[in-house]
């Protein structure tokens, strides 16, 4: 299981990376729990989840991400076909040094052989962005 998830997490890096809004919304389930620093939102219509990855991603390029790149730390499996990811994100210039990184911890789900994420965990990139 450690390795399909990490496989999964690192091409929804990638994703991001992309700047593809569909290939990071495919792998969002909805309704999507985002818990961030100030509280949790709950995003249940698919134009509410592309409005909330634009925003994301505009939010980046204005810091001048250029790379963003994951790598899992942990996974405790859950029940029913669940994992609890730790995993250690980096958010990087076109030159590639370092402009943020944090630790997020993510419900994934399983089903039909395919991984979706339950709960997005955004609360150490806002914790990690308050501290620049």
């Amino acid at each position: 299981m450690t390795a399909a998830v990490a496989d999964f997490i690192a091409a929804h890096a990638e994703a991001w990376n992309s700047a593809d809004v569909d290939a990071v919304a495919d792998d969002l389930a909805l309704p999507q729990m985002i818990a961030h620093g100030d509280g949790t939102t709950f995003i249940e219509d698919d134009a509410a989840l592309v409005r909330w990855i634009e925003e994301r991603l505009a939010r980046w390029e204005a810091l001048g991400v250029a790379q963003v790149t994951a790598a899992v730390e942990a996974v405790a499996d859950l029940p029913d076909d669940a994992a609890r990811v730790t995993s250690r994100w980096r958010l990087a210039d076109a030159h590639g040094a370092t402009l943020l990184t944090f630790v997020a911890v993510d419900t994934l789900a399983h089903d039909d052989g395919e991984w979706y994420f339950v709960v997005t965990d955004t609360a150490g990139e806002d914790a990690a962005g308050d501290r620049q």
